[in-house]
C-alpha cells in the first residue's frame, strides 16, 4: 500500500476486448465493469479525484498472460475475469469474488414452464459442440434431452422456431444471445459456478503484507455501500437484463 501511494499510481491488468467487463476503444479509452471497479479501487488508495485514470497505468493482458503479469511484477493487480482456484492461490493472492457466474439456461420469453433446472425434465436443450456444456446439463438433470449444434446462432434459431426448449451456455454467451433476441430470458440456478477474483502478486513480505486483505475489505465495502450494484447496473444490466446488489445474489 505504502509503495503504491508513494509511487503515485497503480498498474492494473485488464483485457482489451471483453465487453461488458473490459474493452478499449480506438482512442485507447477503457470501459467496462472491471475497469470501473479498478477506478473505484484507485480512489480508495489515492483518494477521490476528477479523473481516477490519472493514477492508473492500464496493462493489457489476455487470459494466457494475466498470471504472468502479476508474477513478473508488470501489474500490481489484475481484473481480467480470473477465476479463483486453489491452483492459482498457490501462485498469486486472490480476493473474495467480485463476480459470480457460470453456465446458465436461456428460454423464450414468455415461458412459464421452465424456471429452474428440474423443469428441464423431458425438455430439449441445445448446446454447442466442443464446449462440454451438454455433460453439465446431464449432471444437473439426467432427464433433459440434449441437442448439439455447431453454433450458438443455430441454437438461437432452433429456439425461435420451438425446435428446442432451451439453450445452455456460459452466462456471458447467453447475454449476447439476449442482445440478438430480446424475446428470451435467462432462468434458474447456474449449472456450474465460476468466481472471478482480483489477483495480486503473492504476499512475499515488505509492504505487500496485508494488501490482499485490504483488497477484500475494500471490495466488501463497495458491495455494502451500493457501489458494486451501481456499476453492475451501469455495465452489466444492459446485456444481462437483471439487477444485483452483490456477487453472491
Amino acid at each position: 500500500m505504502y509503495a503504491l501511494q508513494t509511487k503515485g499510481r497503480i498498474r492494473v491488468g485488464v483485457l482489451d476486448a471483453d465487453a461488458p467487463f473490459a474493452a478499449t476503444d480506438a482512442s485507447g479509452a477503457h470501459a467496462g465493469f472491471e475497469v470501473d471497479l479498478a477506478r473505484e479501487l484507485a480512489k480508495a488508495i489515492f483518494g477521490a479525484r476528477p479523473d481516477p485514470d490519472a493514477v492508473i497505468e492500464w496493462i493489457s493482458v489476455d487470459r494466457s498472460t494475466a498470471l504472468s503479469a502479476l508474477t513478473s511484477a508488470q501489474a500490481d493487480v489484475v481484473l481480467a475475469r480470473l477465476a479463483a482456484t486453489t491452483e492459482r492461490a498457490a501462485v498469486i493472492d486472490q480476493t473474495d469474488p467480485y463476480f459470480v457466474t457460470g453456465e446458465r439456461v436461456l428460454v423464450q420469453d414468455p415461458n412459464d414452464e421452465i424456471n429452474d433446472l428440474p423443469d428441464l425434465d423431458s425438455k430439449t436443450v441445445c448446446v454447442t459442440a466442443g464446449t462440454g456444456v451438454g455433460a453439465d446439463v446431464e449432471d444437473a438433470n439426467a432427464y433433459a434431452k440434449i441437442l448439439t449444434l455447431d453454433t450458438y446462432a443455430s441454437c438461437l434459431d432452433a429456439l425461435r422456431h420451438s425446435q428446442v426448449d432451451a439453450i445452455a451456455a456460459a452466462e456471458t454467451t447467453l447475454w449476447a444471445l439476449r442482445r440478438d433476441d430480446a424475446k428470451t430470458k435467462i432462468v434458474g440456478r447456474p449449472l456450474t459456478t465460476e468466481r472471478y477474483a482480483i489477483g495480486a502478486k503473492k504476499n512475499a513480505g515488505g509492504d505487500r503484507i496485508g494488501f490482499a486483505a485490504f483488497l477484500s475489505d475494500w471490495l466488501a465495502g463497495a458491495i455494502r455501500d451500493g457501489t458494486w450494484a451501481r456499476l453492475y447496473e451501469k455495465d452489466i444490466t444492459p446485456l444481462s437484463g437483471d439487477r444485483k446488489t452483490s456477487p453472491a445474489q
